[in-house]
C-alpha cells in the first residue's frame, strides 16, 4: 500500500494541487538566504502534505522512553522503525541537561544520527522566565521588559546566542542540518509568561519578530524553518490574534490534548477536525505548511486511539492540505518520573497493536518511509 501511495506522492510533488491559490512553483521559507537542505525540506514537507500523508512524530523519542533511559526508542521497539520526525526541548539551554534532564550533547547527537537516517527534527524552547529566574510556568510578567530598551534584554540576547551556538553545530558533512523551530508556543493560552493575559498581543508579536530577527539576520543562522504553534482554539480570528506577520512564520501549527483526554465528549473531539480545516485553508492561502505540532492521549488509555481517534482526525480534511505531521509528547520515564506519562505504547502495552497498524496506514510515515520518499 505504501508503495502505491509513493507513486501518487511522486507525482504530487510535480502537481501541487488543484486550488486556485497554488502555482507551479513550489514554496519556500521565508528566509531568502535559506540552505538548499533547508529549502529542500520545506518543499518535501510541502509536498507530503499535499499528497494527503503525514509523518509520525515523537518527542524525546530517542533519549529516554517508559522503561529505559539512553539511545533506544519506544516507537521502534513496537513498529521496528523510527518516528519521522522527532521533538526536543531547548529549556535550560546554558547549563548541561535541558528541563527532561537530557544532556545537550546527547541532543546533538541524536538529531545528528536522525538526519543522517532521513529524520526530521523539530525544537521548542522552555526558556526560563528571565526575570524571576525560574520556570516557563512562572507567569510573572516579563516580556515587555526582554524587548530593545527593557531590562531584561541582554539576557535575552544571552540565551538567544546560546541558542544560535546551538543549531550552528549541528553540522554532518559540512552541511547545516536543516530544522523546524517552534518558539513561544501556546501562547494563546496563559501558563507560560509569554502567552494569554501575561502579555500584550502587540508585544507578544515583538517578542516573535525580534526572535527571528536577531536569528536569521544578526547570527546569519538560515537553517531554520519558523513555526507558529498555539494552543486549541475555535475560529481563524482566534488562531491569528497574536499572529507575527506572514514574513516572520513558514509553518501554522497548533496543539490540542484536550479534545482526546477522558473528560472529551464527541463535540470537544470535533474541534481537532475544525481546527485542522483552519489552518490547512490558512496555510492553503498563504502559500505555507500546516502541522498538528503536539497531541496525544496520555497513558493512552483508548486502546484504539490510534485507529479510531487520531487518524480519522488526520484524514478528515476537505481541504487540499493535510497536517504535514503530527507530533505525540514523551514516554516520562517511570523509574524517574510518574508512571502514566507516556503517549506512545511501549512494547507490550495493550494499544501496541493498534499502534502498528496505524503506522502502516499508507498515509502514515515513519522514518523509513520519508527517507524512500527522499531517495525517489
Amino acid at each position: 500500500m505504501k508503495k502505491i501511495l509513493l507513486i501518487s506522492f511522486l507525482y504530487g510533488f510535480f502537481s501541487i494541487g488543484t486550488n486556485a491559490t497554488n502555482t507551479n512553483e513550489d514554496p519556500k521559507p521565508n528566509d531568502k538566504k535559506a540552505t538548499k537542505a533547508t529549502i529542500a525540506l520545506y518543499q518535501q514537507l510541502n509536498s507530503v502534505s499535499q499528497n494527503g500523508q503525514t509523518i509520525f512524530g515523537h518527542q524525546d523519542d530517542l533519549a529516554y522512553g517508559y522503561h529505559w533511559w539512553g539511545n533506544n526508542s519506544d516507537v521502534k521497539q513496537v513498529t521496528g522503525d523510527y518516528p519521522g520526525l522527532y521533538g526536543w526541548d531547548m529549556g535550560e539551554i546554558g547549563n548541561e541537561k535541558n528541563l527532561d534532564d537530557v544532556l545537550f550533547e546527547d541532543i546533538k547527537k541524536y538529531i545528528k544520527e536522525a538526519y543522517a537516517r532521513g529524520g526530521v527534527t523539530t525544537l521548542s524552547w522552555h526558556m526560563i522566565n528571565l526575570k524571576e529566574q525560574s520556570s516557563s510556568w512562572d507567569t510573572t510578567r516579563v516580556v515587555h521588559e526582554m524587548l530593545k530598551g527593557g531590562k531584561y534584554h541582554k539576557d535575552f540576547i544571552k540565551k538567544l546566542d546560546l541558542f544560535a551556538d546551538f543549531v550552528n553545530d549541528l553540522e554532518v558533512n559540512g552541511e547545516k542540518i536543516p530544522l523546524l523551530f517552534r518558539p513561544w508556543h501556546e501562547h494563546n493560552g496563559s501558563w507560560f509568561w509569554w502567552g494569554g493575559k501575561n502579555v500584550s498581543i502587540e508585544d507578544y508579536k515583538s517578542l516573535w519578530q525580534f526572535t527571528v530577527e536577531y536569528l536569521r539576520d544578526k547570527k546569519k543562522i538560515h537553517h531554520l524553518i519558523y513555526v507558529y504553534s498555539t494552543d486549541a482554539f475555535q475560529t481563524q480570528e482566534e488562531y491569528l490574534e497574536r499572529y507575527p506577520g506572514d514574513e516572520y512564520v513558514d509553518v501554522l501549527g497548533f496543539d490540542d490534548y484536550g479534545a482526546f483526554r477522558s473528560y472529551a465528549d464527541e463535540a470537544r473531539e470535533q474541534w481537532i477536525i475544525n481546527e485542522l480545516e483552519i489552518v490547512a485553508k490558512l496555510a492553503d492561502e498563504k502559500r505555507k505548511i500546516c502541522a498538528f505540532t503536539e497531541s496525544g492521549l496520555e497513558a493512552v488509555t483508548d486502546d484504539t486511539f490510534f485507529t479510531q481517534k487520531l487518524l480519522p482526525k488526520l484524514n478528515h480534511n476537505k481541504w487540499t492540505k493535510k497536517a504535514a505531521y503530527v507530533m505525540l509528547w514523551r514516554n516520562a520515564n517511570y523509574q524517574k518520573e510518574q508512571r502514566d506519562h507516556f503517549y506512545v505504547p511501549y512494547k507490550g502495552h495493550s494499544s501496541a497493536k493498534d499502534f502498528i497498524q496505524f503506522t502502516e496506514d499508507p498515509s502514515i510515515l515513519l522514518e523509513s518511509d520519508f527517507m524512500k520518499m527522499k531517495e525517489n
